[in-house]
């Protein structure tokens, strides 16, 4: 009687013991998904962060290139710098004018020659179309006092090799009038249409009044 007693309560006892078992196993598999979710989403937004830091390092070095060239190779009867600005002229003869200016000057320094070709900026050639794609248009915006002015609307991409073996891209945009320059750079996390590629963008204007 006893014996039939003790095995009743043993099989009561593993009855109970499964169903809690299950439970346990049900709680740590719950944590441990959840926690592998925070995992994975920490993992994705970092990298988002790190991309992003990286499209604005492209985007500030290519803007400081845009701005040390225009700043570098200037016309000296006009104040302005070699980006084409004119409406009605070709933006090649513009800008070969501007550099035979500042040839005239540096031959006064005993200095060599430089061309457009020889104008590079962080291992990027600027005004070779071949690799920069370099392209200049007419355009036109009104100003704070409501005239209209007409300039031209330069682009080029940069491809900027830091040393390593990694590469990073950006594309630069200036609208520029005799009294207005705007600076677009536009910065890549990666190169070549990478997929899932950040951008960040920096702005840079000045305007005559």
């Amino acid at each position: 009687m006893k014996l039939l007693k003790y095995l009743k309560q043993k099989k009561n006892e593993r009855g109970f013991i499964l169903p809690l078992t299950l439970l346990v196993c049900s709680i740590i598999l719950t944590v441990a998904t959840g926690i592998s979710v925070i995992l994975i989403k920490e993992l994705y937004f970092s990298k988002v962060s790190r991309d992003s830091q990286l499209a604005y390092y492209s985007a500030d070095t290519a803007m400081m290139c845009a701005v040390m060239i225009d700043g570098t190779y200037i016309d000296p009867s006009t104040g302005l710098g070699i980006f084409p600005y004119g409406a009605a002229t070709d933006p090649q003869s513009e800008m070969s004018a501007v550099l035979d200016k500042v040839n005239l000057q540096r031959q006064e320094r005993n200095l060599s020659n430089i061309f457009l070709s020889d104008i590079k900026c962080a291992t990027s050639a600027i005004f070779d179309q071949t690799i920069s794609g370099f392209s200049s248009v007419a355009f036109s915006r009104t100003n704070s006092a409501g005239q209209v002015e007409m300039g031209k609307t330069s682009t080029f991409n940069m491809r900027m090799d830091l040393g390593d073996g990694t590469v990073r891209c950006a594309t630069v945009l200036i609208s520029k009038t005799d009294k207005y320059r705007q600076i677009i750079a536009r910065g890549f996390a990666g190169c070549d249409g990478q997929a899932r590629n950040i951008e960040r963008a920096i702005i840079n204007t000045t305007e005559v009044k």
